[in-house]
């Protein structure tokens, strides 16, 4: 059958199916339509969303033949894995694909309906692989070997959901079809590991994880069989992989059904945000639950098929699928690890030595596997090729734009908002990570092109959450005394922006990044404001020398933020002057030596602080009725309210960090007054002041005003405050706290970005999307 002849046979079964009821006896139809070579974007254009509905609500009992038929076909090729059957079998990965959502609409967390549930999760009457429908496409014999590999009877079935989640993932590692073949004796074959290292003792010490657990028995967290794994890295080491470690030969199946497994985990797009709950989808439940088939060597495969990826070594055109399942392996892994509760770090090994997780807690609600393989990696090998392979691909943003070849002979990653994602997971959920990668890595590596896109995202409203998720990222690595100090090496990096020239270290680029989203950056930054400013008061007490340019940058945001227009935009406002004031204090009590260029440019800005410190009642209201006349009303965006962030000090004291509500009116009153300067902490800055003022005004009297800033820098150089100012406050490091809110926010980012980022074949309508808002631009006739 030609391809056009297959196309439009396929578009006449898929309008029967819409128009007619097709009864489920009918084998020559269903056999036909399996049978009929197809493409996904074929499969995609015939079955239009409109198609999808109408046979879902319209024509029920069609779909569900067409899911029940397909999924049997999906575990009857995981139990004999013929390649005459793969084309089929592809065909109906396709299928599943394409209807799954529209499935899922009406699922646990949409709109629910009971046919659709009975049909996704009944176990009783439908009696889905003793069916005898079933047996008129895949043949008595296939049916019955199908029945006995789940080692259920007719009376007592699993739910189609589960089986076509797990047949997924079985077709994941499926011999000639996704991986080469092995030998069934690999699969409970023990592979010796190299023993622990001292770094790897020291590690888990600091992380309080010293103690090995020992236990009976529980579900083993490692990969096996070894040779299916796609890719070395984590995990399994390349001698683990046997004799052909590269099997990018098929990259093209796994992509097929990784988007299979994609769209039946799509089930929070259909939640509203304000009621998503991890839990709730049953979906996801199974996909990440400790008997999800081959769960661990997936979790390793696609970690380490995005980690192993280098976009320089290869042109954008020289091997696009490997390129796409790159893509797809990062989107279908943040799925599978937002979901369910976190795993425990806690090391728990069985005799054998093998890392285990208990049966107790691997069948409690909320279980993740995926989460807990996560947690569970402990070792500095491990760690190191996970930073490195993030470092590797994040500097793609920037050294993609920097190259002087041609466009085609280099590949630009797309995915850099996946892997942010990733990281962050890795951040929060694996106690060894962070402290590693700050201890034993040049985390610098990270921040550069972190940096990078968040200068360059700063005035792209369709860019904004990428710049939530960097300051995320920033403010939680901000929270640790050996981060502020990483960042006084040296920046010597040549990035292609307009970034201000600067000759200074890391936390001058961190600086005057986020100095230029605050004057340069959309209005939907606004509340970010407070992270910004926090990210550079946590790193200040370790920033031994700050650049001339970034200390004029701080400085002017003091004067930004102490104008009338900031100052009295709402009552809270002044909190960005506090954090700003407690940066120069942190620099002038901690650091005072090798900074004299920031202190130089707050004696030529003293009447800004000046004009603070005298403020009186008269004068701010006077000041706001100016900028604002009777009433300052607070006004916002709703998307511009971001997610809130919740905040610790060292004590463990949770810290107010909300942005101005919308709509609040302000007028400047005595009580605000009086708050606003006692939470000002200008008296280390007044005292400086009093002190160099003079200092300066004299060097500048005996050279008649004609003075070179040089001469004033290096008297400053060699000026002692000892004995001078007030007596040094205990450093404040404000730490990320893990929230309900944030989480939820991730989660929404994360499926707006697989939601954009699978628009070639749209795997998703935007139409019945809660989770967020899908603007749909009309085209012009």
């Amino acid at each position: 059958m030609g391809a056009s002849a297959s196309r439009e046979k396929f578009r006449e079964s898929v309008t029967a199916l819409i128009e007619v009821d097709v009864s489920a006896d009918d084998a020559e139809f269903w056999d036909e339509l399996w049978k009929i070579p197809s493409s996904g974007e074929e499969v995609f254009e015939l079955i239009s969303p409109s198609s999808a509905r109408r046979l879902r609500d319209e024509r029920f009992d069609n779909l569900a033949t067409l899911f029940t038929q397909a999924t049997a076909q999906l575990c009857q090729i995981v139990e004999t894995p013929y390649n005459i059957y793969f084309d089929q079998a592809l065909n109906c990965v396709r299928v599943l694909t394409r209807i799954l959502p529209f499935l899922l609409e009406k699922g646990d967390l949409g709109d629910p309906d009971e046919n659709v549930d009975h049909l996704c999760w009944g176990t009783g009457g439908a009696g889905m692989l003793g069916d005898e429908r079933i047996g008129l496409v895949v043949g008595e014999e296939r049916g019955k070997a199908a029945t006995k590999s789940n080692g259920q009877g007719d009376e007592e079935q699993e739910p189609l959901a589960l089986l076509v989640v797990h047949a997924a993932m079985h077709m994941l590692f499926l011999p000639q079809f996704t991986c080469d073949f092995y030998d069934e004796n690999d699969v409970n074959k023990k592979v010796k590991k190299a023993a622990l290292t001292k770094m790897d003792k020291e590690m888990r010490a600091e992380a309080g994880l010293a103690v090995e657990n020992v236990v009976d028995g529980g579900v083993v967290l490692e990969p096996r069989p070894t040779t299916i794994v796609w890719a070395p890295g984590a995990g399994i080491s390349p001698h683990e992989m046997g004799l052909e470690m590269s099997t990018r030969k098929y990259d093209k199946n796994r992509i097929e059904v990784l988007r299979l497994l994609l769209a039946a985990c799509c089930d929070p797009l259909f939640s509203p945000a304000d009621e998503y709950n991890p839990l709730a989808s049953r979906w996801l439940a199974v996909s990440v639950a400790a008997d999800a088939p081959n769960a661990i060597c997936l979790f390793y495969s696609l970690l380490n098929t995005i980690l192993n990826y280098d976009p320089s070594s290869m042109s954008f055109n020289s091997d696009s699928n490997h390129i796409q399942l790159v893509e797809l392996s990062a989107q279908v892994l943040c799925v599978l690890l937002d979901c369910g509760l976190p795993g425990s770090p806690e090391i728990v090994i069985n005799h054998d030595g093998e890392p285990v997780v208990e049966y107790e807690q691997a069948s409690q609600g909320g279980f993740n596997i995926f989460r807990t393989v996560l947690a569970r990696l402990n070792t500095a090998n491990e760690m190191t090729y996970v930073f490195r392979g993030f470092a590797h691909l994040l500097k793609n943003v920037y050294q993609s734009r920097s190259t002087y070849l041609p466009t085609g002979t280099s590949a630009k990653l797309e995915c850099f908002q996946e892997l942010l994602v990733l990281l962050w997971k890795f951040l929060e959920e694996n106690p060894m990570f962070m402290n590693h990668v700050l201890t034993k890595c040049n985390v610098n590596e990270l921040i550069v092109p972190i940096c990078f896109l968040m200068y360059q995202s700063r005035r792209d409203p369709a860019q904004i959450g990428l710049v939530h998720i960097c300051t995320f990222v920033l403010l939680k690595l901000s929270g640790e005394r050996s981060f502020g100090v990483a960042l006084n090496k040296p920046f010597t990096t040549k990035l292609p922006t307009d970034l201000p020239l600067f000759s200074g270290g890391h936390a001058d680029l961190v600086a005057i990044t986020l100095h230029k989203l605050v004057v340069n950056g959309a209005y939907k930054l606004v509340p970010l404001y407070s992270c910004f400013l926090t990210i550079i008061c946590n790193i200040s007490p370790y920033w031994r020398q700050m650049s001339l340019v970034a200390a004029v940058k701080l400085v002017n945001l003091f004067e930004l933020f102490s104008s009338p227009k900031f100052l009295y935009s709402g009552e809270h406002a002044h909190r960005h002057l506090a954090l700003l004031l407690e940066v120069f204090n942190n620099i002038i009590q901690y650091q005072f030596t090798g900074n004299q260029h920031l202190i130089y440019a707050i004696i030529r800005r003293k009447d800004s602080f000046g004009r603070l410190a005298s403020l009186t009642l008269v004068k701010a209201q006077a000041q706001c009725h100016k900028v604002y006349g009777d009433h300052t009303t607070v006004t916002q965006d709703k998307d511009a309210r971001g997610a809130p962030i919740s905040l610790v000090d060292g004590e463990g004291n949770t810290l107010d960090d909300r942005s101005e509500a919308a709509g609040q009116q302000f007028t400047p009153t005595e009580e605000w007054l009086s708050e606003m300067k006692a939470s000002l902490p200008l008296e280390t800055v007044t005292r400086l002041l009093q002190h160099l003022v003079p200092v300066v005004d004299d060097i500048v009297a005996r050279k008649q005003g004609v003075v070179d800033e040089n001469e004033i820098l290096e008297v400053l150089k060699d000026v002692t405050m000892v004995g001078l100012l007030p007596v040094p406050h205990a450093i404040v490091i404000r730490k990320y706290q893990p929230n309900q809110y944030t989480a939820l926010w991730f989660t929404a980012f994360m499926w707006g970005v697989i939601f954009l980022r699978n628009q070639a074949l749209p795997m998703f309508d935007g139409q019945a999307i809660e989770l967020f808002q899908v603007s749909v631009q009309e085209e012009e006739d």
